[in-house]
């Protein structure tokens, strides 16, 4: 039944007059079907439109339930959104072929031809119900950003300020209109601040957008949201930190520096593009909590932190602080600065990025491009009168010799390589071309350090392994040594975010290098040579730093077993 043939129907049963029939011909929009058009000039209503069909075409009139439709896996991702709105239609089911749709008009066969067309589905079967059914189902199915924001139940409390930033009319006008966008970029922002997040992971998939956090050293997806929103909310971020948000094909950093509940928070944000769009990472950094810190909070058994505290407060020498990524190195180094952070002392830093920036040090971002590498500025610096150098990372050659000739030359260097443990971090100066007699002439200390998690104090549980088990893996120093070791609880509680875990404590190796140990070292010694003399000497390997902390009850041997090699 074509739309003239259908008016002609409607004014011949009384739903609507003549009149109405000719204006709503008239009033009718370029893509909108006649029944819109009557809808919407509220010549019909959802009641008589139902009525009409119930009356004159019962068997077009859908009787099953919509409270609960079951969509094949993958279906919706086939139908486009925009057209189903565009024609008022909503899927029902999938059977032998079919689609099943409710519609306000059953005889819109363009309607049917363009869904038929874009799902290369050739049976559409369509059905009728009214227009705030079909809508409902349609927000049901598919989330308006403004819901997936509302369901969050974000307020006053997650308000992000981010300070000025220079917006091109090409960002003012990507802006325009994603108000929820901007709210739920906010909301991410604030949840994994809450949570005690330090990354944040923004990641496309093929038929939705993924949000994990790291927490406590461990990924975790906290969010799926419709694939659809990824574009605004990447470009949202890249506004943020002030990003070309036109580039999507290549890699690109930047940082946001934003305030949240009156504490300072700067991300680093990275930008990658993967096959399913651009991902974004955020790196969390919380300035006061790096200010705040103390060498005492940094998980230090006591004689090792007397050792750390000697060493930052010799006159000269080296301190290598060794471990992969994100295992606490820049916290330590922080904690030894501010410790000796005072005006009579020069501390200048070389850093690949400046995490935070301290009151009190003269810090200097790296910055490759304009030749200002980790080499050249250190050199400038031994012109700067220093008493304490922090070099971000040793990274090759010529940063290691200024370093080191900064060493022998009176000044204190602090810096960082990404070796396994302690004893390698010699064997690894070496082999970057550094003559032995001149890596044990300068180095004094060397800590390798790994982050381990703590046992949720309100539900760790102890732990039910065999106490011949517990001996033979060294916990114990008996069978029958009468202490408790915990484990972290499965279910976890509100208060760990049912992790079993709350918080993390650093487990350090600590390397003195005495007068013995520089003579082996300068005769080009291996690096189990120089772990032998150092375990003589009193040295905890890391495994057995934490095998310490579980009997104190602070982790859990699962833990140590995932995180440190024995």
């Amino acid at each position: 039944m074509d739309e003239a043939k259908l008016l002609e129907l409607l004014v011949k049963l009384g739903y609507i007059s003549g009149d109405k029939a000719i204006e709503a011909q008239k009033e009718k929009g370029k893509d909108e079907d006649i029944i819109s058009t009557l809808l919407r000039l509220g010549f019909i209503d959802d009641v008589r439109l139902i009525d009409f069909y119930q009356k004159y075409m019962p068997q077009r009139l859908w009787r099953g339930s919509i409270e609960n439709i079951a969509l094949p896996e993958g279906l919706k991702e086939k139908l486009p959104e925009s057209l189903l709105r565009k024609h008022t239609i909503a899927p029902v089911k999938y059977e032998d072929g079919k689609l099943y749709v409710l519609t306000i008009n059953p005889f819109n066969q363009s309607a049917i031809n363009e869904l038929r067309f874009k799902t290369k589905i050739n049976t559409i079967v369509p059905f009728v119900s009214t227009k705030k059914s079909i809508e409902d189902l349609l927000n049901k199915l598919y989330p308006a950003v403004d819901r997936i924001v509302e369901s969050f139940e974000v307020g006053d409390e997650v308000e992000i300020e981010a300070e000025e930033m220079e917006l091109s009319p090409e960002m003012l006008m990507a802006e325009a209109g994603e108000g929820p966008i901007v709210r739920l970029a906010n909301f991410l922002i604030a949840e994994a601040v809450n949570l005690g997040a330090s990354d944040i992971h923004i990641e496309p998939q093929e038929k939705k957008l993924l949000v994990r956090y790291r927490v406590d050293g461990v990924l975790r997806i906290y969010h799926e949201f419709p694939v659809r929103i990824k574009d605004s909310l990447v470009a949202r971020f890249k506004i943020m930190a002030n990003l070309d948000i036109a580039e999507k094909r290549r890699p690109q950093d930047g940082r946001i520096r934003t305030r949240f509940k009156g504490k300072k928070i700067d991300l680093r944000l990275s930008t990658v593009p993967t096959v399913y769009g651009e991902k974004v990472v955020m790196r969390i950094q919380e300035a006061e909590r790096y200010l705040n810190v103390k060498l005492d909070d940094l998980g230090f058994e006591p004689d090792d932190l007397e050792k750390f505290r000697k060493a930052i407060w010799t006159p000269w020498g080296m301190i290598l602080v060794t471990g992969p990524t994100g295992s606490g190195k820049t916290t330590t180094l922080y904690a030894s600065l501010m410790e000796r952070n005072s005006p009579d002392v020069n501390i200048m830093t070389a850093e690949d990025p400046v995490e935070v920036a301290i009151p009190g040090l003269n810090q200097v971002q790296i910055n490759e491009r304009i030749g200002l590498t980790f080499a050249s500025v250190l050199r400038a610096f031994l012109r700067q009168d220093p008493d304490i150098i922090l070099i971000g990372e040793i990274r090759d050659t010529e940063t290691a010799e200024i370093g080191i000739k900064a060493a022998l030359t009176g000044h204190l260097v602090f810096s960082t390589l990404h070796t396994n443990d302690a004893p390698s971090s010699v064997t690894r100066l070496v082999d970057m071309g550094i003559e032995p007699f001149l890596v044990g002439s300068s180095v004094i200390l060397i800590v390798a350090q790994r982050l381990v998690r703590k046992l949720c104090p309100k539900c760790k549980m102890p732990d039910d392994t065999p106490r011949e088990a517990l001996y033979r893996l060294g916990v114990l120093k008996s069978p029958d040594e009468d202490i408790v070791i915990y484990k972290a609880n499965p279910k976890g509680c509100e208060h760990c975010n049912g992790s079993g875990y709350k918080g993390r404590t650093a487990v350090h190796e600590i390397l003195e290098v005495d007068e013995e140990m520089r003579k082996l070292i300068v005769k080009g010694a291996t690096a189990e040579d120089i772990r032998d003399l150092a375990r003589k000497k009193g040295m905890r390997t890391l495994y057995e730093a934490g095998i310490l902390k579980v009997r104190k009850g602070i982790t859990s041997l699962a833990e140590v077993e995932r995180v440190l090699a024995k």
